[in-house]
């Protein structure tokens, strides 16, 4: 099994919008997570506290995540912004040399692991809570050319108690907007993804982990008992990790169906440090353990997210490279994505897909945290 068998494995099962599109989906949803480490992300052609808030803490602290990327509506809801720019305004590139450039990865990373053992999080005060807000870019493929394509934008919030202890309110949006690259895109669009043109009002939803709801592609309405794992995650399941990065890094390779365990290790670390929960001492250890897995890059490239700066670690294969965003400087992560590595990678089908070219982001999702007095909506 190769790195583009193992991206093949990745998917957001996310409900879709309106009806008929939710019936397409669920026609071509790939197996569910509990049986998978990871589901497919290759697109398929459609067609063919502030302080004022949080007033008793000690500072209020913004944190920049990303969430993985996975298969999203027929594979169609991967979205890559064109001329390089990962979520507008939020991340871009920052005219560095082109990206690629093998470099130093393994001291990045102790670096960084240095820095986040070092900086605590800030506790959440009693009445308060941690607001974790993610938002997310995707490509949808229209037709053969970059111009024939659309951006979609989602977003997801979920409010953690200053107990931790579930339910977990969260807010969804499918798709908040979208944006076509041409007026012909739009004009596709109508026949081959008429869902484009029906934005999502958030819903509300509980669940018993704080991830639940971007793993099950369902919206719950009640307390969903989940079962914890690298991609489904708890405040339970990430104490009971090793901190050790040896046994850490046995932990994240762990799966017997699959003969690819660096690629796993490496989507898991991802994937976990994206949920904005893993404690300073985890994510050190987490970054220790990436050390260790060999075809790691350090890029020559630094990118903006929400305005901080980051360097660019990435694993690469199949046409695809998955980056793991950390800050230049006090080891926090900032953010995920999926970048093209060569002109026209294969689809989920295997077939070329024409319309990515090298240096695209296929996929990119921020999340802020902050400690917040404002509560969560009701349901």
């Amino acid at each position: 099994m190769t790195d583009l068998d193992l991206l093949k494995d990745f998917r957001e099962d996310t409900p879709a919008p309106t009806p008929e599109a939710l019936t397409g989906a669920r026609q071509q949803l790939l197996t569910p997570l509990a049986e998978r480490p990871h589901n497919a992300l290759r697109p398929l052609r459609l067609g063919t506290t502030s302080p004022a808030a949080a007033p008793g803490a000690a500072r209020e602290r913004t944190r920049s995540l990303v969430r993985r990327p996975r298969l999203l509506l027929a594979g169609a809801m991967a979205l890559v912004l064109a001329g390089g720019l990962l979520v507008a305004d939020v991340v871009t590139r920052d005219g560095a040399t082109p990206a690629g450039t093998v470099a130093n990865a393994s001291t990045f990373l102790a670096e960084a692991a240095t820095a986040s053992s070092a900086d605590p999080d800030d506790p959440i005060p009693p009445g308060q809570y941690l607001e974790i807000s993610y938002r997310t870019t995707r490509l949808t493929p229209l037709g053969d050319n970059p111009s024939l394509r659309a951006t979609q934008y989602g977003e997801r919030t979920t409010w953690i108690a200053s107990d931790r202890k579930p339910p977990y309110v969260t807010t969804m949006s499918f798709m908040t907007r979208a944006e076509f690259a041409s007026p012909e895109a739009r004009e596709l669009a109508k026949t081959k993804a008429p869902y484009l043109f029906h934005p999502m009002k958030p819903g509300v939803l509980l669940n018993s982990c704080p991830t639940v709801g971007t793993e099950t592609g369902v919206l719950v309405r009640g307390a969903k008992p989940c079962e914890p794992s690298w991609e489904n995650t708890t405040y339970v399941f990430l104490a009971a990790q090793p901190r050790d990065p040896d046994l850490l890094l046995a932990a994240l390779r762990k799966n017997p169906s699959v003969p690819a365990p660096d690629a796993v290790a490496w989507r898991r670390i991802g994937s976990v440090l994206s949920t904005g929960l893993v404690p300073p001492d985890l994510r050190a250890a987490l970054y220790e353990a990436a050390r260790k897995i060999p075809g790691i890059k350090l890029l020559d490239e630094v990118v903006t997210v929400d305005g901080r700066r980051a360097r660019v670690i990435g694993h690469d294969g199949g046409g695809y490279r998955d980056d793991l965003l950390i800050a230049e400087s006090g080891g926090q992560f900032l953010g995920r994505r999926i970048v093209v590595t060569k002109d026209g990678p294969p689809d989920i089908n295997g077939d070329p897909e024409p319309s990515l070219q090298r240096g695209d982001v296929l996929y990119s999702a921020i999340a802020t945290t902050r400690i917040t007095s404002t509560p969560p909506p009701s349901k």
